[in-house]
C-alpha cells in the first residue's frame, strides 16, 4: 500500500506540473532536471553561468537523471520514467536503496541498476522491462557507473580494491564479453551515452573523452559528491555535506563548472 500511494503522489505531482508547463509564457532555454537541496526533482533553465530552478515537480527523490528527452527517477520504493515537459510515462514499484542510471545513444530507452537486490532494469520506451544480471563472479566489486553502448549492450564500471573495471556484458546473458581496467579513472565516475566518462581528480573535475583524450576543468570539489547527467551536455554535481548544487558542461571546447541557484519553494 505505500508503495502504490508513493507513485499515486509521484503521478499527481508530475502531472500537475505539466499542466503548469502548458500554461503560455516567455521562457528562457530549458538545460534539463536537476535535484535540489530538499531532494525535489526539479526543470533547470537559462545558459552557462546563469541558471534559473523552476517549481519543484516531485517530493523527494532518491536519484535522478535526464537524457535530453527522458527522465528517470527513484523514490524509496518507486522507478519512474518522464518526458522533457514532466509528463509521467510509467512508473514501477522497487526495492528502497540507491539507483544508478545510463541512456542510450539516442535518448529514447534507458538502464537502472538498482544496488539493493543488484537488479538491472531497462525503460523500452513505453515500459519498464527486468535485465538479467551478469553472473555473480564476473560482478565482484561495487557498481559505481553503468553505460548503455548499444540496445544489446550493457557496460558496468566496477569498483575492486583501488581500481575501476570497465565490463561489458550482453544483456539478459550471463558472463563478460569484455573487460578491461581503467588507469587513473577514480569514483564518482559518471557514463555518458557519448562514450565520455566524467569523474575528479586533484581539484578539477576531467572528461575523458571515447578518444582517451581528457579536458580538465578547474573546480573547488566538496569532499563528498555524487554526479548526475542533467541532458545531452550537462552534468550535476550534488554535495552530499551540503546543500550546494553545481552544473558541469562536458560539450567539446565549452567545458565549465558553475554553481546552480537555489530556490526556497
Amino acid at each position: 500500500m505505500t508503495s502504490f500511494i508513493a507513485n499515486i503522489a509521484i503521478v499527481c505531482a508530475l502531472l500537475a506540473a505539466e499542466g503548469a508547463r502548458a500554461q503560455p509564457a516567455i521562457a528562457p532555454p530549458q538545460l534539463g532536471f536537476v535535484e535540489d537541496s530538499a531532494h525535489a526533482l526539479r526543470p533547470a533553465y537559462g545558459l552557462a553561468g546563469n541558471f534559473i530552478l523552476g517549481p519543484r515537480m516531485t517530493g523527494e527523490v532518491v536519484a535522478e537523471a535526464f537524457s535530453g528527452s527522458i527522465g528517470l527517477l527513484k523514490t524509496d520504493s518507486s522507478l519512474v520514467a518522464f518526458d522533457a515537459q514532466g509528463k509521467l510515462l510509467g512508473s514501477k514499484d522497487v526495492a528502497p536503496g540507491p539507483a544508478i542510471f545510463a541512456f542510450a545513444s539516442g535518448g529514447a530507452t534507458a538502464l537502472a541498476y538498482l544496488a539493493a537486490n543488484k537488479e538491472l532494469v531497462e525503460w523500452r520506451g513505453d515500459a519498464f522491462a527486468p535485465s538479467s544480471f551478469p553472473d555473480q563472479e564476473s560482478m565482484a566489486g561495487t557498481v559505481v557507473a553503468i553505460a548503455f553502448p548499444s540496445p544489446v549492450e550493457v557496460t558496468l564500471f566496477v569498483e575492486r580494491k583501488d581500481t575501476i573495471w570497465e565490463l561489458r556484458f550482453p544483456l539478459d546473458a550471463a558472463g563478460a564479453r569484455s573487460q578491461k581496467a581503467l588507469l587513473g579513472v577514480h569514483a564518482p565516475l559518471l557514463a555518458l551515452p557519448t562514450g565520455d566518462l566524467i569523474y575528479a581528480e586533484r581539484g578539477a573535475i576531467v572528461v575523458r573523452r571515447a578518444d582517451a583524450s581528457e579536458v580538465r576543468i578547474a573546480a573547488p570539489l566538496p569532499e563528498s559528491f555524487s554526479l548526475q547527467q542533467m541532458n545531452q551536455s550537462w552534468v550535476q554535481l550534488i554535495d552530499f555535506n551540503s546543500d550546494a548544487r553545481f552544473a558541469i558542461q562536458t560539450a567539446p571546447g565549452r567545458e565549465g563548472f558553475y554553481r546552480l541557484p537555489e530556490q526556497s519553494k
